[in-house]
Parts: C-alpha cells; structure tokens; sequence
C-alpha cells in the first residue's frame, strides 16, 4: 500500500495549525519574565589580608619553652602581638619555670592566664601543665 498525498485544504490547514502554534511559542518565548543576570564572575582582589590555614594538631598541652608564635595564637586571648612577646621574653630571660610567669609578660594578666593554664605546659616531654 502506497501513501496518497493529502489534499490541498488539508495540507494548508495542517501547515496554518503548524505556523500558529510556531507563532505562539516564539510570543510565548519572547514576553516570559527572564531572571536577573547572575553576579559577575570577577576575581576578587584582597590587598592586607592575612589568610590563615588552620592545622590540627593533638590535643596536648602547649609548650611554652618551645612553642613558636603560630602555635601560641592558637591559643584564647593570644594574639600574633601576644604571641610574639611570649617569645621574646623566653628569649630575653630564659625559659619559663612555671606557667604563672607568662603574668611577666606585658599584656598577660589574671584572666587570660587562667584561661590558658590548662592548655600549656614548660616542658617539652607534654607532661600536665604546672600549676606553679
């Protein structure tokens, strides 16, 4: 059996139904509310910012002979200029002999002593730190 074409009027009725629905998409496609555009994807430049990675360490006490500055910030209410006297008056006056010297060092006092007590040591070997 051999398809017959289809007759005229039913050829140009099935291509108005084809270009009118054709129109009303493209009507439909052009009024439809479009999205704002999405935030630019430009780099960002920071200028004095300092990025800090943090690291994990275990969950020992920190010793205060040996402890280098990035290790003494990790600890509450010391800060990089904290940190830094710490070592420098390890440095200018020997190793500390007990955790309540740290009060010697300017900008140490009762309160951020006692909040570190607990996470800092004078020996190296981790023993539990002094309470002297």
């Amino acid at each position: 059996m051999t398809a017959q074409p289809l007759p005229v009027p039913e050829r140009g009725l099935i291509l108005l139904i084809a270009a009118a629905l054709l129109t009303s998409g493209a009507l439909l496609f052009a009024t439809r509310e479009r999205p704002e555009p999405a935030l630019r994807n430009e780099p960002v430049v920071l200028e004095n910012v300092l990025i800090v990675h943090p690291t994990f360490r275990d969950a020992g006490p920190i010793d205060l002979n040996t402890a280098l500055i990035e290790e003494l910030v990790r600890l509450p209410g010391i800060g990089q200029v904290l940190a830094g006297r710490i070592v420098a008056h390890r440095k200018e006056h020997g190793p500390f002999s007990s955790i309540d010297e740290l009060i010697a060092v300017n900008g140490i006092g009762p309160v951020v002593l006692e909040e570190i007590r607990e996470l800092v040591t004078i020996d190296s070997e981790g023993s539990p730190p002094e309470s002297q």
